[in-house]
């Protein structure tokens, strides 16, 4: 075969694969995606879904825009990728999935040294405190719940400090949520440990149901492969948990978890 024609061939497969390039959109939620002094998005997450698109063949960058407008662009196409997305029942059939690229575990995290053992939501009644920051979504189903142990100040770092000086005995927080705010306050990971776990939540790409099908399929075996290789667990290290990098470094285990 003439190379005029392999080439005329290998830019047509690369056409009925890629068509429009992507428009990829986050939003700012460090320590994950943010933007740098520069305007460039960054972050551990956005690095790691940037060099998903470069070996991918993937054309564009990454834009970061407010949750609601990069939602709304997802929905509607054309050719639009936004991460991370929680992949909920509600969601499943709204857009093309790549992932799961993070797991949130939200809970009861107790101090290390206190050895405090909760096994069921009775249990987390009995404490002799428990701090959700002022109207957040966990304090709230807590409250309703007819919870009446709540400590709820206005900021979530304050909920970290009074559990380390022992004015509350758990904090309704995530394995993620926590690590900027131990960084903060000069705390390690493993002075606060999940004792009771509430909830968990897998997110995802998601693309715009117009996206080709090969072009989910070539992202997701990219992402597989960068999880296989430890370039995955090399851009999450120091910034998620441990426990988390080692759960979706295995593909396919919980690919089709929905929560």
């Amino acid at each position: 075969m003439a190379l005029a024609e392999i080439l005329l061939i290998t830019w047509l497969s690369s056409s009925q694969v890629w068509g429009e390039p992507m428009s990829v959109v986050t939003e700012h939620s460090p320590p994950g995606e943010y933007l740098d002094a520069h305007g460039r998005v960054t972050g551990a997450t956005a690095e790691l879904v940037r060099e998903l698109m470069k070996r991918a063949g993937e054309p564009g960058d990454i834009a970061l825009l407010p949750w609601a407008r990069g939602y709304r662009m997802a929905l509607q196409g054309p050719n639009v990728a936004l991460f991370e997305t929680t992949r909920s029942e509600i969601r499943e059939d709204l857009f093309k999935w790549v992932g799961p690229i993070k797991r949130i575990t939200g809970g009861f995290f107790v101090r290390r040294q206190d050895d405090i053992a909760i096994e069921t939501m009775g249990d987390a009644r009995e404490l002799d405190g428990i701090c959700v920051y002022r109207d957040s979504s966990g304090g709230q189903s807590l409250t309703e719940l007819g919870f009446t142990n709540l400590e709820q100040p206005s900021r979530p770092v304050q909920c970290l400090k009074m559990l380390m000086h022992g004015r509350v005995d758990a904090w309704v927080t995530s394995d993620i949520g926590r690590m900027p705010l131990l960084a903060e306050a000069a705390y390690s990971e493993n002075d606060v440990v999940l004792a009771y776990a509430t909830s968990t939540k897998y997110l995802y790409i998601a693309m715009s149901l117009d996206t080709a099908d090969a072009t989910v399929a070539l992202w997701q075996e990219t992402l597989d492969k960068m999880k296989l290789d430890g370039t995955f667990a090399q851009y999450y290290r120091g910034t998620y948990p441990d426990e988390m990098i080692e759960a979706l470094s295995q593909p396919g285990r919980l690919d089709q978890t929905r929560k």
